[in-house]
């Protein structure tokens, strides 16, 4: 398998391909939002809302927001985690890591999609309350 290069527009049309699929609603790109003081995030985040409003998903595109284009080859994969709304605040649980080969757009619907259809079952993931927490961001 070979190295996957794609430009932001490329990875929008592959989440918009997905609406309707499984529990996926609609997504929105939420970086700037998730950016804290001192922490920046440097690549393009989406959220995925579902079916149960409680729950969406998030997406680590590995795309660089000061070229629209993903990263360099090695320099970094697809990232995919939850997120959940919950009276004591919002938690965080991995989902998967996707590289960026050929087949990357692929692998990455049947993630989301599958994913999606728990989210009426949350409990079957492991949860913690900071998204640095989930160890997906390494």
């Amino acid at each position: 398998m070979s190295y996957q290069s794609y430009w932001k527009s490329e990875f929008q049309s592959c989440l918009t391909s997905m609406k309707g699929k499984g529990n996926l609603k609609y997504w929105e790109e939420v970086s700037d939002s998730l950016s804290t003081a001192g922490v920046e995030v440097w690549e393009y985040v989406y959220r995925y809302y579902l079916l149960n409003p409680a729950a969406s998903i998030l997406v680590f595109s590995s795309v660089y927001k000061k070229t629209d284009r993903s990263r360099e080859v090695n320099s970094d994969a697809v990232r995919i985690v939850y997120e959940w709304q919950t009276k004591n605040g919002l938690r965080y649980s991995k989902v998967a890591k996707r590289y960026r080969v050929e087949n990357l757009f692929l692998n990455l619907e049947a993630s989301l999609v599958k994913a999606s259809e728990s989210s009426f079952d949350l409990y079957q993931y492991e949860w913690v309350n900071n998204i640095q927490e989930t160890d997906i961001l390494r």
